[in-house]
């Protein structure tokens, strides 16, 4: 069974509201201004498409640049003649605008982020001034609008002006703010772009092996090779002692104790090393026993003596042997009150390990430690001899403290070794020795670190190829 027809005719769709299709326009053109590839595609959209949204007879984008105003793009031409009449004329009398009446609006950010991007301001011939105000109907028609267009920055440096015939009403404007911010939204994404493609231009351009990037790099290295500086060279250092107090061994023996651990701080008379004193105390028995022994025996004889007058002879002897072997009790007596090694005045004890150093046998002035002052301290500077350079004294040393390494210290020179040494890793170095100035901290002895010593001026090509070149020589024997 067929489906009863309808008596009435086609059925037409009902009419859309001008509203809403100004809404639906609305929509469609920020879309596709998001959706441009090309900033010259999205400035082309603004200044021709959006009479689709709102008619108008002239439509204009311009940029400000802080000073002056420039036509960027117009509907219905390809190309701007910047120094065309209409455009002069449009650049100072936007200029005029911004001057009097945008610019001097506070901004409204919140969290970081412009309120709006868009500033509306509506234009008559009245905000004109004398000149522009006759120009006004050769140019423009009796309603205008000027949108001013911030960027990410909420910095005005762009806008849009529109003029036509009738006014705009309430709902013309309201469309075209909230068209123009989201136009604002997609120019700032082609700032961000055209400034990153800048950035890696430059450097794309710059590391290009072009020859004229050749020549420029030969160049700026020729000039920096010319460069005037000071002659240095940097060497081990070492925070020393000025005048220490050596403490050594006092006779042929083995170390028994180690009373002090490395740095601390002693007074004087404290107890710093015990010698081993088994043989000597051995030894100054023995040495008192054959004394009273020999003793002994010269009083007996002394008796003797008196009736026997062959006795006398002995006598002298005697007395010799008596004499020796009381020098040899005293002497293993001194030997052994100097088996322990005490402090001759305050300060800190240096030395490397404690470990080290007990149970070792030592020889007579073997040095064991130092005692040191640490208010009393100085620079030590090993330069090796294949860097040695004149070195200048009026410009004072620069030690860098490992411990430290972001500071520095200067320092003023006190001795420059004539001749080179040798140190304990066999290396051959010059013994530099500076002063520190007394306003700060000391450093601790015994801290290390590197020395700079200074020369005088030259170029920057010298300081660097010297060392170079000293070997060179010595490779090729010239």
């Amino acid at each position: 069974m067929n489906p009863p027809k309808s008596s009435k005719g086609p059925v037409e769709p009902p009419a859309i509201d001008p509203r809403m299709q100004n809404l639906l326009t609305l929509i469609t053109l920020q879309k596709n201004a998001r959706h441009k590839h090309r900033k010259s595609e999205l400035e082309f959209l603004m200044v021709n498409q959006t009479f689709n949204l709102i008619p108008y007879r002239h439509c204009v984008l311009w940029h400000w640049n802080g000073e002056s105003v420039s036509i960027t793009a117009a509907s219905g031409l390809v190309q701007v003649d910047q120094h065309g009449p209409y455009a002069i004329w449009l650049s100072r009398m936007i200029a005029k605008i911004l001057a009097e009446k945008v610019l001097p609006k506070k901004a409204e950010i919140q969290d970081g982020v412009p309120e709006s991007y868009t500033s509306q301001v509506v234009v008559t011939p009245a905000d004109c001034g004398p000149q522009e105000a006759e120009e006004w109907k050769k140019w423009v028609s009796s309603h205008a609008l000027l949108f001013a267009l911030k960027n990410s920055e909420d910095k005005f440096v762009r806008g849009v002006w529109v003029d036509r015939d009738t006014p705009f009403n309430e709902a013309d404007r309201a469309f075209l703010d909230d068209l123009m911010d989201g136009y604002a939204h997609a120019l700032n994404y082609f700032d961000t772009e055209d400034a990153a493609d800048k950035v890696r231009g430059f450097w794309k351009s710059l590391f290009s092996l072009s020859k004229s990037n050749v020549k420029r790099l030969a160049l700026v290295v020729f000039l920096i090779m010319l460069i005037p500086v000071r002659m240095s060279v940097t060497a081990p250092a070492e925070i020393v002692a000025r005048n220490p107090y050596v403490i050594s061994v006092p006779f042929d023996g083995v170390i028994e104790e180690i009373a002090v651990m490395p740095g601390q701080v002693v007074k004087k008379g404290d107890l710093l090393v015990r010698m081993d004193s088994t043989y000597l105390k051995n030894k100054s028995e023995m040495s008192a026993r054959e004394r009273d022994t020999a003793e002994i025996a010269l009083n007996k004889t002394e008796r003797e003596a008196l009736g026997d007058r062959s006795k006398l002879a002995e006598i002298s002897i005697l007395r010799s042997q008596v004499d020796t072997k009381s020098t040899e009790s005293q002497f293993a007596r001194e030997l052994l009150a100097r088996s322990e090694i005490r402090a001759e005045r305050d300060g800190v004890v240096i030395f490397s390990d404690v470990n080290a150093l007990r149970g070792k046998p030592a020889r007579t002035g073997e040095q064991i430690m130092l005692l040191a002052d640490p208010q009393d301290s100085e620079l030590l500077i090993r330069l090796p001899v294949e860097a040695m350079i004149e070195i200048n004294q009026d410009v004072p040393a620069t030690f860098f403290l490992n411990a430290q390494p972001l500071g520095f210290r200067d320092a003023t020179y006190e001795d420059i070794g004539y001749q080179a040494t040798q140190d304990p890793d066999g290396l051959m170095t010059y013994k530099i020795r500076a002063a520190f100035d007394k306003e700060g901290p000391m450093p601790r002895v015994g801290w290390t670190g590197t020395g700079k010593v200074y020369g005088n001026w030259t170029i920057m090509a010298y300081n660097i190829f010297r060392r170079p070149l000293v070997t060179l020589r010595r490779k090729l024997g010239v």
